[in-house]
């Protein structure tokens, strides 16, 4: 069984036309992403399923018409890179969505799950226990609770100096997702919110894509209490895979700059790391073409 891809799911193909993106699919169901802009017009095709040289044919005949620059590809696990460096695309450095993934298998049972838990990160979630930490789960969350949520992401953020989107996407996100938005929350001994997570779920996976912890929280070991809550909370659900959604990547030390700290707590659930085929690119545009001859292009 595949892990569902977020990125090529209806809801994303709405959030992108949020942000101006034109969205054409192929006929074997393949999102192309486009957008018009001043200097000329790009093209994205993020995580699709496994794809032929008969279908790349038909993505690279939607951005010839559609008159792109160039066509970037991020593949997904387990795709013929070979199909796409015959054509000359090369290796980019610039990747748009995380490299890197870790997704843990929620058709396991609970003890096999647990046992995969890291010996600290078990310790961890017995010492939350301890602290007196309640854990609770929003379906569909209220716009008065994402913006509370953001709020501690955004400080979250500046502390790990890493970058986070404004709240009116994720506020989008929540709109066009409805009940397949879930807001994990948890609260220390005296009811005070220490840590939340944001969730997207999508088919068989729910995808993990930001989270937050007060100052307060750092402290204690809520945060730990949360993700292996959140695990049996999307067991229970039917989910059949948990993506956390981001891990550090050496390949790409500039773009996961900064992801060591929470690609660490993430390890401690026994996940498996998958290392995606890097970005591809292929220049179209003549102009581009004769620059990229000198240096990579941060396209």
């Amino acid at each position: 069984m595949s892990i569902a891809s977020l990125r090529q799911s209806k809801p994303w193909e709405s959030y992108l036309r949020f942000l101006n993106w034109d969205v054409v699919t192929t006929k074997s169901g393949i999102k192309i992403a486009v957008m018009k802009t001043i200097l000329g017009t790009v093209s994205k095709v993020q995580r699709p399923k496994v794809f032929n040289s008969e279908e790349l044919d038909e993505i690279e005949a939607v951005c010839k018409d559609r008159k792109c620059m160039f066509i970037k590809i991020e593949s997904g696990f387990g795709q013929d890179e070979k199909i796409l460096t015959e054509r000359g695309y090369q290796e980019s450095k610039f990747p748009l969505s995380p490299p890197s993934t870790m997704y843990i298998d929620l058709g396991e049972s609970e003890q096999e799950l647990w046992k995969k838990v890291s010996k600290s990160g078990k310790y961890s979630v017995k010492r939350a226990g301890r602290e007196g930490s309640k854990v609770e789960f929003i379906e569909g969350p209220s716009k008065k609770d994402v913006e509370e949520f953001y709020k501690m992401a955004k400080e979250t953020s500046k502390r790990g100096k890493f970058y986070i989107q404004p709240v009116k996407d994720l506020l989008k996100k929540r709109e066009i997702f409805g009940k397949n938005c879930f807001l994990g929350r948890v609260f220390d001994k005296n009811g005070e919110l220490v840590g939340a997570k944001l969730f997207f779920g999508n088919k068989n996976t729910v995808t993990f894509m930001y989270g937050g912890t007060s100052k307060l929280g750092r402290k204690g070991k809520g945060g730990y209490e949360l993700m292996w809550q959140s695990i049996l909370y999307f067991k229970g659900l039917g989910f059949q895979f948990l993506d956390l959604e981001g891990v550090d990547d050496d390949r790409f030390p500039i773009f996961t700059k900064g992801w060591g700290g929470f690609s660490h707590f993430k390890e401690k659930f026994g996940g498996v790391v998958l290392r995606l085929p890097p970005p591809y690119i292929k220049y179209t545009s003549p102009v581009l073409k004769f620059l990229s001859k000198f240096q990579e292009l941060p396209l």
